[in-house]
């Protein structure tokens, strides 16, 4: 059968219908239901949580016996996101027919609070938005296995279907299914205090490569002795450990932590080179200090960060009121350096994404609704995302819009929007797997310890490679 691409008129039109449609078929419910999900949770050793659903066949239509709006439940994680979401509430019940109510709750309660929902059979939500590390975990197994729906088919049945950045559906996916939906895009950029480094004899905005900033890192100290003059530490480079330097250049060579299989990547040659190089700024290195950042890097303490789309929503907020400071701002933005000058010079920073469960008895409808709340742009609902908090929006129509275009006075002038969309549009695709975040964590422990000193880098390859073969084999099936 030919499949019908939407236009968005007419899938406003249906997505509004089936809010009114499910609730009209609770007039002649089934009485016995045709499908049976068993969930099953497996814990090892308080680590790991396995979550399998088994579908038999087409979820049962949830009774709604007034015939009113269909109770809607949305799970999110991201504080940031709920002045967007609690001003739409409204905007969602009339379109979708829905009672909508949402559910802020913490990464940590979310992580145990949906496995106990499963095996209850009650209390899930229809929408849930999570950490992308959480999401990926659950990427195990075929898609008997996977508690989400695949949203591939209606997405590419609708009219966001041309219009979103696709390739941040990438990380979300598994042989060729979408299991989540990209609330972002993150990419990274270089922020740094243009004054300072003019006073140093330097200007970031022509540093291409990794090279290039570490001999000006290296002058630096030398004319500073990386003290300021009331003694305060001078950073080249405010950073945590793996958190973009590294990725920026395991993107640059072509790698990721897993591979397509979702093996570990830390014994590939181009990973010891990616750690390597991040490693010679250590001398030049300040780990992130989350309460002064906005401060250290507004004063030249921080002479440079490489910034995600919501870290500079961060600064950017935190120096709205300090209009004299704003009206001669030092700072500046630019492509973070690269491996080789022609690298991609981006990575990302996060990401939320959000899934409908198969348990939801509201399956069609939660998928209508989580496609419009995260695309739709008709009355400019992405542009005011990024101007509420920085956050590129995955929908390249979306970037057309004036507020992507504007000069902003925390840049001196310069102009965000495109800065971070001509990163988004060289950010590399990349996907994940279950084992992704097992990976990272065995490495995290033994860097830390070579970033230290204690030991060797090779030591630290050798051993984070064994932990997460280890890690994965005690995880899998």
């Amino acid at each position: 059968m030919e499949k019908k691409r939407l236009n968005r008129r007419e899938f406003l039109q249906l997505a509004g219908l089936s809010g009114a449609a499910l609730a009209l078929s609770a007039c002649c419910p089934t009485t016995e239901p045709t499908e049976k999900i068993v969930t099953q949770v497996v814990e090892k050793e308080g680590e790991q949580v396995v979550i399998t659903v088994v579908s038999e066949a087409p979820a049962p239509t949830l009774d709604v016996s007034s015939g009113g709006p269909t109770p809607f439940l949305f799970w999110f994680q991201a504080e940031n996101h709920e002045p967007e979401y609690s001003t739409r509430v409204d905007e969602l019940n009339e379109k979708f027919n829905i009672d909508l109510t949402y559910e802020v709750m913490s990464r940590d309660a979310m992580t145990q609070k949906f496995p106990a929902t499963l095996m209850a059979g009650s209390g899930f939500p229809d929408i849930i938005e999570q950490n992308a590390d959480d999401v990926v975990g659950f990427l195990k197994g075929d898609d008997n296995i996977i508690p989400f729906i695949d949203l591939k088919p209606a997405l590419d049945a609708s009219p966001y279907a041309d219009k979103v950045l696709t390739t941040r559906f990438d990380r979300y996916s598994k042989d060729g299914k979408y299991y989540g939906a990209p609330h972002d895009v993150h990419p990274v950029v270089m922020l740094y205090h243009d004054r300072a480094w003019q006073e140093y004899g330097y200007d970031l905005s022509t540093i291409n490569t990794y090279a290039e900033f570490l001999d000006a890192a290296k002058d630096v100290a030398d004319q500073t002795g990386l003290e300021m003059p009331d003694g305060r530490p001078i950073g080249v480079i405010m950073d945590c450990l793996s958190c973009t330097n590294l990725p920026a250049r395991m993107m640059d060579l072509g790698i990721w932590w897993t591979d397509a299989n979702g093996d570990p990547i830390l014994n590939d040659p181009a990973f010891k080179e990616a750690a390597a190089d991040w490693m010679l700024f250590h001398d030049y290195w300040m780990d992130i200090d989350w309460g002064n950042q906005v401060a250290m890097v507004k004063e030249g303490q921080v002479l440079a960060q490489f910034c995600p789309d919501w870290l500079y929503g961060i600064h950017f907020q935190g120096t709205a009121e300090d209009t004299d400071w704003l009206a001669d701002s030092p700072m500046r933005m630019t492509s973070m350096p690269g491996m080789t000058a022609d690298a991609p010079r981006t990575t990302s920073w996060g990401g939320t994404s959000a899934s409908v469960p198969k348990v939801s008895p509201s399956v069609e409808l939660a998928v209508d609704v989580l496609l419009y709340l995260y695309f739709e742009d008709g009355d400019g609902q992405m542009a005011k995302r990024f101007v509420d908090t920085g956050i590129l929006p995955p929908m390249k129509s979306a970037w057309d819009a004036d507020v992507f275009h504007e000069p902003k006075d925390y840049l001196g002038g310069q102009i965000a929007g495109e800065i971070f969309i001509d990163a988004a549009n060289r950010l590399p695709s990349y996907s994940e797997s279950w084992t992704t975040q097992l990976v990272t964590s065995a490495w995290g422990g033994q860097f830390a310890s070579a970033w230290a000193g204690e030991i060797t880098l090779d030591e630290a390859l050798d051993a984070a490679y064994e932990q997460a073969v280890a890690d994965i084999e005690q995880n899998a099936f």
